[in-house]
């Protein structure tokens, strides 16, 4: 079971003189779920990408288990916290070799039926681990990306659109991996549009407003 507390507070992110994070505060321990919603450009992606590390803040904290993220390495953090983003990039080689680029990196290794159990556990045949990963569907990419992040054994998931790409029905597997991955103990922050998806996460809602959040009662 993993402990500890992923939190930002008063994040603000500036680009060309605007504020698309305006004092946002946002955060989830271990076995939460956290939902952000709001309109397209209200600064949602742009905070869960600050939180991932990967854009610089203006102002604000952001820490992990109450360390501030400045000080910890890069890798250590990416490896505790995890994003999968809406368009995630694919690696060139095969679908096995994406997914066991985060165990790789870290000098583990990973085997093939670990690898095979990972996809099929976001819904994806075990006989796509051959395929070449730059040849999948935008809902394949999305899914071969969540059980790359998941080959790290995070604490953390940050999920931005999870199923923007996805069937109905495949959605609903990832949705309710979402929930069995918090009960099981992992933090995680799900960005989305979409209101019957946010209503079945059951986590804790929030609403992104020009680029500020509440919490949804």
């Amino acid at each position: 079971m993993v402990t500890g507390r992923l939190a930002a507070e008063g994040v603000v992110v500036v680009r060309e003189g605007r504020a698309l994070v305006a004092g946002a505060d946002l955060g989830v321990s271990a076995g939460e779920i956290a939902v952000v919603t709001g309109v397209s450009g209200c600064g949602k992606t742009t905070l869960l990408r600050a939180m991932a590390t990967l854009i610089p803040r203006d102002a604000g904290t952001l820490a992990l288990d109450g360390i501030d993220a400045a000080q910890i390495p890069p890798m250590i953090f990416r490896r505790r916290v995890a994003y999968v983003p809406q368009q995630p990039p694919m690696l060139e080689g095969s679908v096995q070799s994406n997914v066991a680029t985060g165990p790789r990196l870290a000098g583990a290794s990973i085997t093939p039926e670990a690898l095979a159990a990972l996809l099929i556990r976001v819904g994806l045949p075990e006989d796509m681990l051959s395929r070449s990963a730059r040849d999948l569907s935008g809902g394949e990419r999305q899914r071969v990306a969540l059980a790359r992040a998941l080959a790290n054994k995070p604490s953390f998931l940050l999920m931005d659109e999870p199923t923007s790409a996805l069937d109905p029905s495949s959605a609903a597997h990832v949705l309710a991996l979402v929930r069995e991955l918090s009960r099981q103990g992992l933090g995680v922050i799900v960005v989305t549009h979409v209101e019957e998806h946010a209503e079945r996460l059951e986590g804790t809602r929030y609403v992104c407003v020009a680029g500020r959040l509440t919490v949804k009662e």
